[in-house]
């Protein structure tokens, strides 16, 4: 017969005992990794060759693209190759287990089938079609940002500005009602209304989720982010299930309306005659919503913010806008739009310095391997280069924290050779065979919602207020103090989460 004290100190020493074959496992998965491992030979920090929480732990603070600029200008690990393929961490964007959508595809042959179709959608024809719905949406942003907010009116105090208000919200209240449109077949309404404003939120988190699973594709894997994140993981399934209530609503709509999902549910493969299933036009449908939305409001809030504060930027932009278009209806896609070539250069040169997705997009090495420097990478390994971080690469970019739209155009202080080698590193769509589809319908976007505000308001900063100052790692900010005054701070949750600036808006006096 066991005494009452016999037992809880047995039961203690198998806790002690598999404590400590815990912590000896620990220590030879750490050593093996440190020393023995394949690839302990390559530099970088200790503890991103011990654990991948590391990148998760950035990935959901939202520096990871910081970190990547850290580790590329310390390490200096750059490559060349084109012996890879989109990494098995995609699996994470999967919005249903039965069709992979283009983000989420990573075998090459289906890849290929699926951006066959799609491309089919992005034609300049295909785009033409869809001006009307951008003109639209554009005059009633433009109408917003020109109004005050009667609560914040001194009527004492009269000034033909507005109010400050906050650019990002409204940015990404255009490109949310501007992506529902052309997918779903109606608009949000955020531009003019609350109720569906929460929307943003949901498509942020189900964003978010991504952006951590990337890093480690076993959470999504095994379902630990519903235990570990469990908020995160609800908001993400009610923006899956309105997404889907949406798309199914939108098949069922009068067949004569043109816009994107027309496009994609008429379209067939070429090789095949065959169109996508259902679930794949849900797929295609949620992934169009969140990355399109978010590359144009990211990219239209930057522009903002570096004109703001720029003013030889701003004036030289405004000035080529209004001395091209005699009215505001003249702003149309085509020639006169593609001659303003510096308002394209502001565009290009935010995007540069603050990039929707500013970490690396995996590849995954094929059979044979990828030589980086010297060394061999084998089969089976992630690679990839910081989309932020190579933008910021003085090689490619001499002083890369100034904001030089001039750096886009070939002149006598900037030569040919110069815009070529800036051009080649310019990723902010990603490149190649697996680049953006939708990088046409952005660039349209953003030119002719930046030349319209142009022509019709004027705008400036309110002043004082700390954009991004809470969007980055303080050590970052001690490391790098550049990026506390000079650039548009982006959390970089895959998606990019933004805060500002505060601008004030005026119509323009044509007296």
């Amino acid at each position: 017969m066991l005494s009452p004290i016999s037992l809880p100190s047995s039961a203690l020493g198998y806790v002690l005992g598999l404590l400590l074959l815990v912590i000896v496992c620990c220590l030879a998965v750490v050593f093996y990794r440190l020393r023995l491992h394949p690839l302990a030979r390559f530099p970088g920090p200790i503890w991103g060759k011990i654990t991948g929480f590391r990148a998760v732990y950035h990935a959901f603070i939202g520096d990871l693209h910081l970190d990547m600029l850290e580790c590329h200008r310390k390490y200096d690990i750059y490559a060349r190759g084109a012996n890879v393929k989109k990494s098995q961490a995609y699996r994470a964007f999967e919005t249903t287990p039965t069709a992979h959508d283009l983000q989420s595809t990573v075998d090459k042959t289906q890849h290929s089938r699926k951006r066959r179709v799609m491309s089919q959608a992005f034609s300049e024809a295909a785009l033409k079609s869809l001006e009307e719905h951008i003109y639209s949406h554009v005059k009633v942003f433009i109408g917003c940002l020109a109004e005050s907010d009667s609560s914040h009116i001194n009527p004492e105090k009269k000034s033909p500005w507005t109010s400050p208000k906050n650019i990002a919200n409204w940015c990404n209240y255009l490109s949310f009602d501007f992506m529902a449109e052309l997918v779903f077949g109606r608009s949000f309404q955020m531009l003019e209304k609350f109720d569906n404003r929460y929307i943003i939120d949901l498509i942020q988190y189900a964003a978010f989720r991504v952006g951590v699973c990337l890093q480690m594709p076993q959470l999504a894997l095994w379902r630990v982010d519903k235990v570990a994140a469990p908020a995160v993981r609800r908001l993400r399934d009610k923006y899956v299930a309105l997404s889907k209530s949406m798309a199914l609503d939108r098949v069922n709509m009068d067949g004569a309306r043109r816009d994107l999902f027309s496009h994609i549910l008429a379209a067939r493969d070429p090789e095949t005659g065959n169109g996508f299933s259902l679930d794949e036009l849900w797929g295609e449908s949620t992934l169009l919503t969140i990355a399109g939305s978010d590359a144009i409001s990211t990219g239209m809030a930057g522009c903002f913010f570096y004109l703001s504060r720029h003013r030889h930027a701003y004036e030289r932009a405004r000035d080529e806008v209004r001395t091209v278009f005699a009215s505001p209806e003249d702003i149309k896609s085509g020639p006169a739009l593609n001659s303003c070539i510096f308002l394209r250069a502001c565009i290009e040169e935010s995007l540069r310095m603050s990039p929707p997705v500013g970490g690396a997009l995996w590849r995954e090495v094929e059979a044979g391997g990828v030589t980086i420097g010297k060394e061999l990478i084998p089969k089976g390994c992630d690679v990839g280069v910081g989309i932020y971080a190579i933008q910021h690469d003085e090689k490619y970019f001499p002083e890369p924290y100034t904001y030089s739209p001039e750096r886009w155009i070939v002149s006598d202080d900037n030569p040919a050779e110069a815009v070529a080698r800036a051009k080649s590193a310019f990723s902010a769509f990603s490149i190649g065979p697996v680049g953006c589809l939708g990088k046409n319908l952005a660039y349209m976007e953003l030119t002719v919602t930046m030349a319209g505000v142009l022509w019709e308001l004027d705008f400036r900063s309110s002043g004082g207020e700390p954009v991004g100052k809470d969007n980055a790692n303080e050590k970052y900010l001690r490391s790098y103090p550049n990026h506390s005054s000079k650039e548009y701070h982006l959390r970089d949750r895959f998606t990019s989460w933004k805060d500002g600036p505060m601008l004030e808006f005026k119509r323009r006096d044509v007296s």
